[in-house]
């Protein structure tokens, strides 16, 4: 099903009322509503990604931020220097839309150094962002104040419960956002996906770092979380770029 911009947004409605009736957001269950982060700039994209992650942190305890409001301001922290996730996977990003669009396999020496907290760097990492969907299976958002250094520290078991919590929501998710490509990180959020058949039939477990093909002909990787640097560091997301480049 082709991506609708207005099904999206209603559909996103929703979503926000679903999740507003299953969590506590107004008192320590605050989550950004994710998904889409710019619909009218995605809908134009020739390649259309949905990276599905486990959790955000560092969002307010009783609020609703929408991701789309992030367009104008900091799109998930990537400019702020100890946001690595956001910032590797839009370096990754980056590097697939851009050489989608001319049509080439980059190298590199096409690949700058994204990593880098420079200005103009940051600008092209949000810029990636603003072009693609970013959901995450565990709503809740971990807390700063609350968890401290353990705020980024990934739990399996209270990630993978929370996606199968959230079942309806990231079907319904999935669905609308009408991915050509899913990137799938870490081990709790492509178990959970797959064990609720969310990620299609085909895709099969025991796969990391290879592309999948579905019966609706999208594509799907799984790959580790961003925070491990064996795999996410300049030459890992090079190699990551290429493997997914090349099935496309």
């Amino acid at each position: 099903m082709p991506f609708k911009t207005d099904s999206y947004r209603l559909n996103k409605k929703l979503i926000i009322d679903q999740i507003k009736a299953t969590h506590d957001w107004e008192n320590t269950e605050g989550f950004i509503a994710d998904g889409v982060i710019s619909p009218e700039i995605y809908a134009d994209q020739p390649l259309k990604i949905l990276v599905l992650l486990g959790e955000s942190y560092g969002y307010s305890q009783s609020e609703v931020v929408d991701i789309e409001d992030q367009i104008e301001e900091d799109i998930l922290g990537v400019g702020h220097h100890n946001r690595q996730t956001s910032k590797k996977v839009s370096a990754l990003l980056w590097l697939l839309l851009e050489s989608y669009k001319e049509g080439r396999e980059f190298t590199d020496d096409d690949f700058p150094y994204l990593l880098q907290n420079k200005k103009e760097h940051i600008t092209e990492l949000q810029d990636a962002l603003a072009r693609a969907a970013w959901v995450n299976v565990k709503k809740a958002s971990r807390h700063i104040e609350e968890f401290g250094n353990d705020a980024t520290r990934q739990d399996y078991m209270e990630v993978y419960k929370a996606a199968i919590k959230n079942k309806d929501i990231l079907r319904s998710q999935i669905e609308t956002i009408s991915p050509d490509l899913m990137i799938v990180c870490s081990y709790p959020v492509f178990d959970s996906l797959h064990d609720m058949k969310l990620l299609g039939l085909g895709v099969a477990k025991n796969k990391k770092y290879v592309v999948q093909v579905n019966e609706h002909n999208q594509k799907v990787i799984q790959v580790d979380h961003p925070s491990y640097y064996a795999k996410w560091n300049y030459k890992g997301i090079l190699e990551l770029y290429q493997t997914i480049y090349r099935s496309l």
